[in-house]
């Protein structure tokens, strides 16, 4: 199996993520070559700081799909405090920082993956790495595999890779609007 899949499995999570809950994934703070390999813009880390925290307020509920911050642990400690809203997050393969680290910046650590149903019954399923095969009738959202398109993926798993998202969060009701959509036709 490529390395940028995971399996399914049933564990239901009760975490209070609604279609106010801000997205992102793969912000990769502080990773030295993450710019290079992802063409990301000249100010890269700056230019989410700030869009983060323009669209996302401090009381609002932010999951991250995973891989918050790489280098040095100092680093992390002076930028998470900067980031608005109250932070879950979903640990990527480079997210190995421990949970003592995590909740001691009020980090809530979400298992992966996280299932969960809209109240309108679409069925979701946040992963950091994509989920195939889909079991069917799930939308999966996930990050992982940033700017680089990954054939084997459908038109229900829903990449939130921050290089594909405009180099900024996403509230998860604008995200699914086109499932909405489909799903009442």
């Amino acid at each position: 199996m490529p390395s940028h899949l995971v399996l399914m499995t049933d564990q239901i999570n009760d975490f209070p993520f609604d279609n106010q809950t801000w997205l992102v994934s793969d912000t990769h703070f502080f990773h030295e070559n993450i710019g290079q390999y992802c063409s990301r813009p000249d100010g890269w880390q700056d230019l989410i700081v700030k869009s983060w925290n323009h669209w996302i307020r401090p009381d609002e509920i932010v999951l991250h799909l995973g891989d918050l911050a790489l280098g040095k642990k100092e680093y992390a400690e002076a930028l998470i405090p900067q980031l608005n809203g109250k932070l879950y997050l979903m640990r990527g393969n480079h997210d190995r920082r421990s949970m003592a680290f995590y909740h001691s910046f009020g980090i809530t650590l979400v298992k992966d993956p996280h299932r969960m149903e809209t109240d309108t019954g679409l069925k979701l399923v946040f992963s950091h790495r994509p989920i195939v095969p889909l079991p069917p009738g799930l939308v999966n959202l996930h990050g992982h595999i940033h700017n680089n398109p990954a054939p084997e993926l459908g038109p229900r798993h829903v990449n939130l890779s921050i290089e594909v998202r405009q180099y900024r969060p996403w509230c998860l009701g604008d995200v699914l609007q086109p499932y909405l959509i489909n799903s009442n036709r």
